[in-house]
């Protein structure tokens, strides 16, 4: 299932890229900037200020779960059972249904289009999510074809998924984007809702198969913005060789409206982004320990590199 696919990117792979992401993730990060991409089901997304008040979606719901709060139809999503009908009725695009249905032939289609622009300035195809990790067979299905056409692929992965099952894909793939939010598996427990181990795990075994890895880690104040957390991970990714870099993503808020569009709370409201001088003061300590090894360390990669 793919919730959105974006054209002419310049982050996230070398050159000019289309991000398709894949709906669905096994964890689910206190900090996620897309917690439409968490459910591998069809959501209902609300958008407010687009609705015209006209309240057709009150009443064609057969649950009785819209109702008038502050002056907006308002979801209970407690009562809502997902038939959709508010999204078909509402045609100023209020109620969004988030998340469609398909295959590698039609997304491919849609990542064809931009192969003379891949041609011209470099770019390719990064599949993010969610977790592509966790679609497997759709994964080496378009990764395949998008090799045959010579089409650059990358993929941004938590890391979390079955080796065995998402393999198959490795054989396609130009580079790997791996977050790792935590080096403590206790408190990765606590961020992200599940431990590190498989995460670790998967990190080694792909390795194996040599292709370029990018290391990533979301500081997130108060949460795992410690010296003891990024010397952690810089120290367990110094001897692995497939690992090239590892790249700081200075925490940001710019999804929190999401949540109350999918009737969610947002569990960090209040928090800032880092200081600039704290993320390169971890870049430093990181590069540190990288720097023996070959590999570096940066947050942005046209600012500082130690």
């Amino acid at each position: 299932m793919i919730f959105n696919i974006q054209k002419c990117s310049i982050h996230d792979g070398n050159g000019l890229r289309t991000l398709v992401f894949l709906k669905g993730c096994p964890l689910h990060c206190l900090w996620c900037a897309n917690p439409e991409s968490q459910s591998y089901q069809e959501e209902i997304m609300e958008i407010p200020r687009k609705c015209i008040h006209c309240g057709t979606c009150q009443r064609v719901c057969p649950e009785a779960a819209i109702s008038l709060v502050d002056g907006d139809f308002v979801i209970d999503r407690s009562q809502c059972r997902n038939c959709l009908r508010c999204v078909d009725v509402c045609y100023a695009e209020s109620k969004e249904l988030v998340g469609r249905e398909m295959d590698a032939d039609a997304v491919f289609k849609e990542i064809y289009k931009d192969r003379l622009y891949y041609e011209l300035y470099g770019g390719g195809v990064t599949f993010s999510g969610g977790e592509p990790l966790t679609h497997p067979e759709f994964l080496t299905a378009i990764t395949e074809k998008c090799k045959r056409f010579r089409i650059n692929t990358a993929i941004e992965t938590c890391g979390f998924g079955d080796y065995e099952a998402f393999k198959t894909a490795l054989p396609y793939i130009d580079h790997i984007f791996f977050d790792l939010k935590h080096i403590d598996s206790a408190a990765h427990q606590q961020l992200t809702g599940a431990g590190n181990e498989e995460i670790i795990k998967n990190l080694n075994l792909i390795s194996n198969h040599d292709i370029p890895i990018t290391v990533r880690t979301p500081v997130v104040p108060g949460y795992n913005d410690s010296q003891e957390n990024i010397i952690g991970i810089a120290t367990l990714i110094k001897d692995i060789p497939a690992v090239k870099e590892y790249e700081l993503l200075p925490y940001h808020n710019l999804g929190s409206g999401k949540y109350a569009s999918l009737g969610r709370p947002y569990a960090l409201g209040g928090t800032e982004p880092p200081a600039e001088e704290q993320i390169i003061q971890l870049v430093k300590l990181a590069g540190q320990i990288l720097k023996p090894s070959g590999k570096q360390c940066f947050y942005t990669k046209n600012t500082i590199k130690i």
